[in-house]
Parts: C-alpha cells; sequence; structure tokens
C-alpha cells in the first residue's frame, strides 16, 4: 500500500475516528494469491484497530468493498484468511484451501454479490 502498486480500479477502503485512520481493507485482483489464481477479485488486509473492535467497522468496509466490486460488474468477491466463524457471519462460504504466493496454506471464502 506505501508503494502505491494498485491497478486503476483496486481500492483501500478506510475507516477514520476524526482524521485518525482506525481500520482498512483493500480490494485487489489477487491478494495474496498467485497470479495463476482464477479468482478475482479479492479482499484483503482486513484489519481494526484494537480500541476500535466491537463497532462492526469490519464488517462496513467489507460492505463496502462488496458494494464496490458488485458496481464494476463482478459476481462473486473472495478472501483469504484463518480465521474461523469470522467471515461467514459477513456471508462468505468456505470454498477449501489454498497455497498462497508465499507457499503458505490458508482457507479461501467465497461470496456472491
Amino acid at each position: 500500500m506505501r508503494e502505491n502498486r494498485f491497478a486503476a480500479w483496486e481500492r483501500v477502503f478506510a475507516a477514520f475516528d476524526g482524521e485518525q485512520p482506525v481500520g482498512f481493507c483493500t480490494l485487489t485482483a489477487k491478494d495474496e494469491m498467485p497470479q495463476c489464481c482464477a479468482f478475482t477479485p479479492f479482499i484483503g488486509f482486513v484489519f481494526v484497530g484494537e480500541a476500535y473492535r466491537g463497532n462492526r467497522l469490519s464488517e462496513q468496509l467489507i460492505a463496502a468493498a462488496c458494494a464496490y466490486a458488485k458496481a464494476l460488474g463482478y459476481a462473486n468477491i473472495y478472501l483469504t484468511s484463518d480465521e474461523q466463524g469470522l467471515y461467514e457471519k459477513y456471508g462468505f462460504v468456505r470454498a477449501g484451501a489454498v497455497i498462497t504466493a508465499r507457499g503458505e496454506e490458508t482457507q479461501l471464502f467465497t461470496k456472491g454479490l
């Protein structure tokens, strides 16, 4: 993110308390997946500062990313995570295990838009 290596349509969605950023997520073509991965787009780097957790900020960030992906014409959206039960609350379904571009195994989740 610091180097702004995003395609024209890729985005960072952020939550602020005044001028202080307190949470964010990204919407990118591949996130941590290898370029040969057939799935796109991916929500990645979902983070909410500890003091702001429990306020549904991650849900709002994910909803904004989903709405944007839908507006771009995507029918599905994906994310990878080792979390159990978190993303299912937001309508994601576990699609199976995948190997990331770093060679690590994680879970692939998908959601229809």
